[in-house]
């Protein structure tokens, strides 16, 4: 297939949002006169809501991309890597999961009813952005009030809501403060609800979704010192996650933060930051679902199965800014459990993980300055300890199951205690050509330490942070940490009413991890009495990625207005000519906006290459190229009052996105098991937004 087939329609047709355009580049609300300059991390305002998912917002930002397992189980992809690669922030804070499988992602913890920005740092992520960075940075940050200019206090808040046909899905959010000059009183709720969902061709069960929020805020500021404490609470409810073998009965917890400013004399900034976390989860196979059969001499048996998991982290970040410098230390820990249980048999458990542990320490100094009038740099070295271990582990089957038995004996033999030590260093150049173009260059040597599931997964499942092929893996103790070198090239061209910022890159990853065929008879063995007779076992092999991103505007007339992104990475593996799991097709997005003085009209085309090459070892799926169509308006009703209303898929048009994983429902009517996963159908939506 030609896979640049899709592109003029994207180069006629383009994205409508009051967006950030280009890296150092922003169209005004209403209309274009001008342009200004912007600081990293790239950012754009958000669109209409047409979903409760930020994972929908994250993918307007150019090479960000959602590998979709559920409704609320958006897992970021950037330029072809995901999961543990990713730092995904939320609120600053890097959240530590407690399913396994990934199902409460860090975006679960913030809905789109809440975001004030979604944001990235393109290419190359800052070593203070945070710790194992190989896959870049992701922000998404929560609407936050500012501190009013008097003594007097001022009352102002945010409230929005909406509802959309397909799934008959509605949420709502608010955000209500207190402020004057010294403190700031906050509070944040919201409430998400939504049915399964339709495609082109019947339904997709089960993808309902319930998801409820609370935050209080408060903030404090004098004579140069900043206090800040921040409580959040997420209550997920049944939630269906259609390309896992498990569905969230609950995922719910606390994140505390403290955080602490003070500026100095010299003119330096002292930050500190505690956080901690308290999270549990529920899944099973059987209250969404008809739960998997077993063979059992003659017999069918059905095997109900239900998992408690949970994690408890801690973290703290303190630094130190002055005259360009940025120094300062970092680190986490964390303790994962998680066991399995049959609702039929109370004497049955299978403990996936015990106790694992994961604890980071790290030291971080960076630099950004002029070299000379035309040549600015940004410079910087991370160190990181990583130190992991689990304690032992147990099943109820293992005194039946010889291989069982035989697997846990060794993984509780091994020598789990298991450290590693990371070094990131980058380095970016930038040229000033003129007024209206800068060249970039960046270089980088970036390493990840394996995850708890890669290094602890000792039973042959697929507690795989949401890779979601259908293969049962099992892990590797001895597994060495990734070490990525990273070129990136890039310009910002831009005049008042045009502009483009394109990036080409190449990412060549020694000991990148991925599932291999397992060559362990007793793995083998254990795993096709589960069903899979080809088991997965993380291995270190030798990958590399490459490709370009790009995001422009063009001003047509004062009304009249063009914007869009353009996304492609490949991923190989260097060692076999294989091709990497679960890479985005070329993908653009673009949108044609006709704006008045308060009201805006924008027709999108979002375009989609077929994915050819796709991975043999994980059994991957091709899938063919597409393009939807959308629809929204603004209207812009008072100062205060915002309605919008659009409608996407506008053809109805059936398709599979790539990301979006594979049927793992036996008896769903309208999916065959194992069958790509449609992509969503029709949907007209509308919202409104009240600030005050």
């Amino acid at each position: 297939m030609n896979r640049f087939r899709l592109l003029p329609l994207p180069l006629l047709l383009l994205s409508l949002n009051n967006t950030v355009l280009a890296e150092h580049i922003s169209l005004p609300t209403i209309s274009v006169d001008g342009v200004t300059a912007e600081d990293t991390p790239y950012a754009l305002a958000l669109p209409p809501l047409s979903s409760s998912d930020t994972g929908q917002l994250v993918k307007r930002l150019p090479g960000a991309n959602i590998n979709n397992n559920g409704p609320l189980t958006s897992i970021v992809q950037y330029r072809g890597l995901y999961g543990d690669r990713v730092n995904v922030l939320i609120d600053g804070v890097q959240i530590s999961q407690a399913g396994p499988n990934r199902m409460d992602a860090p975006l679960s913890y913030i809905p789109a009813s809440r975001v004030e920005e979604v944001a990235l740092y393109r290419g190359i992520a800052p070593v203070h952005t945070g710790i194992e960075t190989i896959g870049g940075t992701v922000l998404a940050n929560s609407r936050t009030f500012d501190f009013a200019g008097s003594e007097e206090f001022e009352l102002s808040g945010n409230a929005n809501a909406g509802y959309a046909s397909n799934g008959d899905s509605y949420y709502a959010g608010i955000t209500a403060a207190a402020t004057n000059d010294t403190h700031r009183f906050q509070v944040a709720g919201s409430v998400d609800r939504g049915d399964d969902l339709d495609f082109d061709g019947g339904t997709i069960v089960p993808s309902e979704h319930e998801r409820d929020t609370i935050g209080i805020n408060y903030g404090f500021q004098k004579l140069g010192h900043e206090l800040e404490l921040d409580f959040e609470h997420h209550d997920t409810g049944k939630t269906g996650t259609p390309a896992l073998p498990m569905d969230i009965i609950s995922a719910d917890g606390e994140n505390y933060k403290i955080k602490f400013g003070k500026d100095l004399n010299n003119g330096g900034k002292f930050n500190a930051r505690l956080n901690y976390q308290d999270a549990a989860h529920r899944m099973d196979n059987y209250t969404m679902r008809t739960p998997p059969t077993m063979m059992m001499g003659m017999m069918t048996m059905p095997m109900p199965r239900y998992a408690d998991t949970d994690v408890q982290s801690t973290g703290y970040n303190f630094s130190y800014q002055q005259a360009g410098w940025h120094v300062g230390f970092d680190g986490d820990q964390a303790e994962h459990n998680a066991t399995m249980y049959d609702p039929t048999n109370a004497n049955f458990y299978l403990e996936n993980y015990n106790n694992a542990q994961r604890d980071r320490y790290s030291v971080f100094g960076e630099w950004a300055g002029n070299i000379n009038p035309i040549w600015s740099t940004l410079i910087g070295t991370r160190f990181t300890r990583v130190e992991m271990d689990a304690d032992e582990v147990d099943s109820s089957m293992a005194m039946m199951n010889p291989n069982l038995a035989k697997l846990r004996d060794d993984f509780n033999n091994a020598d789990r205690d298991q450290n590693d030590n990371l070094i990131d260093i980058m380095a970016t150049f930038t040229n000033k050509v003129n007024d209206h173009l800068d060249i970039e260059l960046g270089l980088a040597h970036k390493q990840r330490a394996p995850s708890y599931q890669e290094r602890y997964l000792w039973a042959t499942m697929e507690s795989t942070s949401g890779l979601a092929d259908g293969n049962n893996y099992v892990g590797d103790v001895e597994l060495d940490a990734e070490t990525a070198y990273q070129l990136e090239l890039g310009l910002d061209w831009h005049t008042a009413s045009a502009g483009i910022s394109p990036r080409a890159f190449y990412h060549r990853i020694d000991d990148y991890i991925q599932g291999v065929a397992s060559t362990d008879p007793t793995v083998i063995a254990l795993s096709t009495m589960m069903g899979d007779a080809t088991p997965l076992q993380y291995s270190n092999v030798d990958a590399e990625l490459y490709g370009l991103d790009a995001n422009w505007f063009y001003s047509m007339t004062r009304n009249w207005q063009l914007d869009g992104t353009i996304s492609y990475v490949r991923g190989k593996r260097r060692d076999t000519g294989d091709n990497l799991y679960r890479i985005a097709p070329l993908t653009a997005r673009t949108m044609l906006n006709y704006v008045q003085s308060t009201w805006r009209l924008g027709f999108e085309a979002v375009t989609v290459a077929g994915q050819d090459d796709v991975s043999d070892e994980n059994d991957e799926q091709k899938t063919s190229g597409y393009a939807l169509f959308n629809l929204l308006a603004n209207y812009q009703a008072t100062d205060a009052l915002t309605l919008s209303a659009g409608i996407n898929n506008i053809l109805d048009r059936e398709y599979s996105d790539h990301l979006g994983g594979y049927n793992r429902i036996s008896d769903n009517p309208d999916i065959d098991f194992m069958a790509r996963l449609p992509g969503l159908g029709r949907s007209v939506y509308a919202g409104i937004n009240v600030d005050w």
